[in-house]
């Protein structure tokens, strides 16, 4: 299946039979998916006078987010087990002396004050946040000098998970079938080196004790013009 947003972006979907159980949905603009607290926010506070009326329904640059890159709701519940979407394990010694790198006694309890089951030794089940990557059965197909960058969804907070912020070359790793670019994902789609690839993977940290649940907003995907690239590109340097 491909999925044309713009002439410089077309969405491609892995037909890797393992992840089809996923049922994921395609990635739509940020608008298609406002939270629901700015849906019932009104645009101004009739108690209140002057400037203080506004809300944040009038702010030009909120309202610009919904404008710029895409995203996914979660496809699945996230929980401490790994299934072909949520695996791979990120260290948290790579991010030592951040809060999601922070530990504490052991056990840890879920929300129901049960104690939490061992998931195995590399669960890292000493540290307060599980840190996953989420293989998202899209990849963006772009025009040469564009790059794809991962941010956290930019229209809603957690205080239990974030997304991490990323971006990596085009076509940085591809595989001998010139197919897959650094996918632990089988794909039958070849790759056009006339265009760069991005797969849409990303980062999460999330509370031990918290079930990031199906249907939540994680990520945003934008596409960036790199005049630089495309020059380098060009040039085939």
């Amino acid at each position: 299946m491909r999925i044309e947003a713009t002439p410089y972006l077309t969405w491609e979907y892995c037909d890797d039979p393992e992840i089809q159980y996923l049922n994921c949905p395609h990635p739509e603009p940020m608008r298609n998916h406002m939270p629901d607290w700015f849906k019932r926010l009104k645009a101004k506070h009739n108690d209140i006078d002057i400037a203080e009326q506004q809300t944040i329904r009038n702010c030009l640059g909120f309202r610009g987010l919904a404008s710029i890159g895409y995203t996914i709701p979660m496809p699945e519940d996230l929980d401490g087990y790994d299934t072909y979407f949520s695996r791979g394990r990120v260290q948290p010694a790579m991010i030592k002396e951040t809060i999601f790198s922070r530990e504490r006694p052991e056990p840890w309890y879920d929300a129901q004050g049960e104690i939490v089951p061992r998931l195995g030794d590399d669960d890292h089940e000493r540290f307060e946040y599980r840190l996953r990557l989420l293989h998202y059965p899209w990849r963006a197909k772009m025009s040469k000098g564009w790059r794809l960058i991962i941010l956290p969804y930019l229209m809603d907070w957690s205080n239990d998970w974030t997304e991490f912020a990323g971006s990596v070359e085009p076509n940085y790793n591809v595989s001998q079938d010139q197919c897959n670019i650094g996918s632990s994902m089988k794909w039958s789609i070849p790759i056009d080196r006339e265009y760069n690839y991005y797969n849409l993977e990303t980062v999460i940290a999330y509370k031990r004790n918290v079930q990031v649940k199906k249907g939540t907003l994680t990520f945003c995907a934008v596409p960036l013009f790199d005049p630089d690239l495309l020059d380098k590109q060009t040039k085939g340097v």
